[in-house]
């Protein structure tokens, strides 16, 4: 089931799986790991407070971009340094072996196996690195040699500095990480000066970098959900029957005209068409001021898209609201992929009112390969895969087949080439910067995966909507 997390078997699993990733983290692995003196000394704890990295999408007065909480602005411009001359692609090279470097926030200097917000500070990086490890396994049997470096970015701009700086990170022939957007910066920075690969895994901002043929976005942006979820739409519905809803704040109207212009550049789409909105403007009582009464078709299905995800009681007061008004009028109700994970939101209105949401992976836990890929996560880890253990097991087994076949330049391919895997498909496009130049000559501004599921909740399950 989707939206339900498995509960850990009996074993502590999060200490077991953690220990682990320290060895990893110490010695690396590969068997034919290459020693590369770094330029720089080993980095220092450093003092402060850390900040979690996560992948939300943020109310930004520009862009959507993932840091901590989507009530938080913050400046997420793309780095000022890139430039045209810095963006050609060298040719590719195919090589006996690759260096890979992984820079995650694993938080190991904090780390406290006893205490639950320890724990969940690095599970996203532990998890994921974990799943990543059992791809770079399979892809080792299958002749590969890789070299892998880990190195902890303990979330902070100063050690991710220092540490791309570093001779066996600067030499590496592909980087991994890190997770929030200023990070990533210096890692794009440093992707343009070396001319190779970089993957960004969890963050979906459009905002990190331009002019940059070599930064390869993994999770699909805000604007790529907005564009699946009115494709979806208008595979069944007219623009007349559909209602965008969102509170009155900066960034939730700017994504209201993100699904405006994904309806005006869609072919079903006519000129001047528009979809109907509702802006929520009254924050009093919970919301107990909306009426959707005047929305409701009679005698034709009626369509909520709600691109909000920030307040659970928000979320729960739409959905309770549209099915008092509801009545015998047929409903469907789209909405983003964090209500997979709501807990306060009666599963009732998910059913009732037809829940479709947008996401970048089809978990469906009853399916045997994931059955077998959870026994293999815990028989070496001790601890059960979640969504993000899925996810890096198929972003690493796609780049490195990818790598395989092209060498090392293969981000040049990737439009090429789709995957599905396990959970998540990958299907990339190259983003043009269209602002500098005419679209003949437009630079390459970045390299995203637009592949983006649409999920419906049906028997008590998000599960692949079959209308996609």
């Amino acid at each position: 089931m989707i939206s339900v997390q498995n509960r850990h078997l009996p074993l502590s699993g999060s200490k077991l799986l953690f220990y682990v990733f320290c060895f990893t983290f110490l010695f690396a692995c590969g068997g034919s790991k290459k020693v590369i003196q770094p330029t720089l000394p080993p980095i220092s704890q450093q003092d402060g407070q850390v900040k979690v990295d996560t992948i939300e999408w943020v109310e930004d007065k520009t862009a959507p971009a993932p840091i901590e909480s989507d009530e938080v602005a913050l400046d997420d411009k793309p780095t000022s340094d890139d430039s045209k001359s810095g963006s050609s692609v060298p040719n590719s090279e195919k090589l006996d072996s690759y260096n890979i470097s992984v820079l995650f926030p694993f938080y190991s200097d904090a780390y406290n196996p006893e205490n639950d917000r320890s724990r969940k500070k690095s599970k996203r990086a532990v998890q994921l690195y974990g799943g990543m490890k059992l791809a770079i396994n399979k892809l080792e049997k299958e002749g590969v040699k890789m070299n892998i470096n880990v190195f902890d970015t303990k979330g902070k701009t100063a050690v991710t500095s220092e540490l791309m700086k570093r001779g066996d990170v600067y030499n590496s022939d592909v980087i991994f990480g890190p997770f929030r957007s200023d990070n990533l910066k210096i890692g794009a920075a440093l992707a343009q000066e070396i001319k190779r690969p970089f993957i960004s895994p969890m963050n979906p901002s459009d905002k990190i970098t331009a002019n940059n043929p070599f930064f390869v976005q993994a999770r699909p942006s805000l604007s790529a959900h907005c564009q699946a979820i009115t494709r979806h739409v208008l595979k069944s519905y007219s623009p007349l029957q559909v209602v965008l809803v969102a509170r009155d704040k900066v960034g939730e109207r700017e994504r209201l005209k993100m699904f405006q212009d994904a309806l005006a550049s869609d072919t079903k789409g006519k000129d001047g068409e528009k979809f109907r909105e509702y802006l929520v403007t009254d924050y009093g009582n919970e919301f107990e001021n909306m009426d959707f009464t005047n929305y409701i078709l009679e005698g034709a299905p009626t369509v909520f898209v709600v691109p909000s995800w920030s307040s659970e009681s928000f979320i729960n007061n739409v959905l309770r609201k549209i099915r008092l008004v509801k009545l015998e009028n047929e409903v469907r109700v789209y909405g983003m992929p964090q209500w997979k994970d709501f807990e306060r939101v009666s599963y009732d209105y998910y059913e009732v009112l037809d829940v479709h949401v947008s996401s970048d992976n089809q978990l469906d836990r009853g399916k045997t390969n994931i059955q077998n890929f959870a026994r293999a996560y815990f028989d070496k880890f001790g601890e059960m895969p979640t969504e993000d253990a899925y996810y890096g097991y198929d972003m690493t087994l796609y780049m490195g087949k990818m790598m395989i076949k092209h060498g090392s330049q293969f981000q040049t391919q990737l439009d090429a080439e789709p995957f599905m895997g396990l959970t998540t498909g990958f299907e990339f496009e190259s983003v043009y910067n269209l602002s500098e130049d005419d679209f003949e000559t437009a630079p390459i501004k970045y390299i995203e995966n637009k592949h983006v599921d649409i999920l419906q909740f049906k028997e008590f399950k998000f599960q692949l909507a079959k209308d996609k």
